[in-house]
């Protein structure tokens, strides 16, 4: 099981949507149509075919549950952590977030993928503001866990192919 964090409206929900029907092209939205989400209140678990033969089960944790997120890593092999690039006042917040996350003793995993979704807004921060910001070339060099980071657009579908991928080489086949 992989577990999916992030701040409130960072993107989570839209991303294991098209996640969920990647590998499927019929039951893809046709281009340029986003389907509508709703804030996930709680957790949800999706299933998503990473390859043919290899499914995931996703959990994602609302943005309200950020807090108590350790109480749902039993069974997670893998972390994903998402931030609205857009929003910088997000950013800030999912910094804190996120560090808070990389130093928790409950973290059961050591693969981490940090996605910055929204890049293909006109809002987006740019990579070396985030890294800056984030200070992300000291937090890779202080921590043990193997972090990975992927820039993404649930919106568009752009670097969901990447997503896949990184799943497939890091979890296990865990759903039925």
């Amino acid at each position: 099981m992989c577990l999916i964090l992030g701040p409130h409206g960072a993107g989570k929900t839209l991303l294991l949507r098209r996640l969920h029907t990647y590998l499927n092209i019929k039951d893809q939205d046709p281009p340029g149509v986003s389907p509508t989400t709703i804030p996930t209140v709680g957790t949800i678990l999706v299933n998503v075919m990473v390859t043919k033969k290899h499914e995931v089960v996703i959990r994602e944790m609302g943005g309200a549950m950020s807090p108590i997120w350790p109480k749902y890593t039993k069974g997670c092999s893998t972390l994903m952590f998402m931030v609205d690039m857009s929003n910088r006042l997000q950013v800030a917040a999912g910094c804190i977030l996120l560090l808070t996350t990389l130093t928790d003793r409950s973290l059961v995993t050591d693969k981490i993928l940090i996605l910055l979704n929204k890049i293909d807004l006109p809002t987006c921060m740019s990579r070396f503001e985030f890294d800056s910001l984030f200070r992300l070339d000291d937090v890779l060099q202080h921590t043990k866990l193997k972090v990975s980071v992927l820039e993404v657009s649930a919106y568009t579908g752009q670097g969901l192919g990447e997503v896949l991928d990184w799943l497939s080489h890091n979890t296990t086949g865990d759903a039925s």
